[in-house]
């Protein structure tokens, strides 16, 4: 139904927890660019527990060609600096939801190219930097699925 792009993520775990819920929902997940950790990684592994077998998980290593190739008319970005609530975004089956690394984000020219189809999770503290990456994806990943009835 959907597609979760991890850009050049840092953190085993959080990726692991992206995974099982990836698995939960039936959701495909790409991981694209350099990752900081590898697939075989324990903490990744164990983040995801024994839901391996049902990810539809896939690594494509250069990540200008993978996004550049994307349709623009399914795409969703998630910074921090962006101007509209994720709440405004209208998803659709077939879309992907592209998340930057936990440490820089998104590729800065690619979230200007795309500027009209970024969103932000609001946070009221201004002091906090930003929220944990797995429960960003998992914020906008249920609000897509309520945004389609299930």
């Amino acid at each position: 139904m959907f597609t979760i792009v991890l850009v050049e993520p840092d953190i085993p775990q959080n990726t692991g927890n992206i995974a099982r819920l990836s698995a939960a929902n039936d959701f495909n997940l790409v991981l694209t660019g350099k990752l900081g950790f590898e697939l075989t990684d324990r903490y990744l592994k164990r983040a995801g527990l024994d839901y391996w077998e049902y990810v539809n998980i896939k690594h494509i290593p250069n990540k200008e060609d993978y996004l550049n190739s994307l349709d623009i008319s399914k795409i969703h970005l998630f910074s921090r600096f962006a101007e509209t609530a994720y709440t405004e975004m209208e998803a659709k089956s077939g879309d992907y939801f592209i998340f930057g690394s936990e440490t820089g984000g998104l590729p800065e020219q690619f979230k200007k190219k795309h500027c009209n189809q970024c969103y932000k999770i609001p946070m009221k503290n201004p002091k906090v930097r930003s929220l944990n990456l797995a429960t960003s994806v998992g914020i906008v990943m249920y609000h897509a699925l309520y945004l389609n009835g299930t």
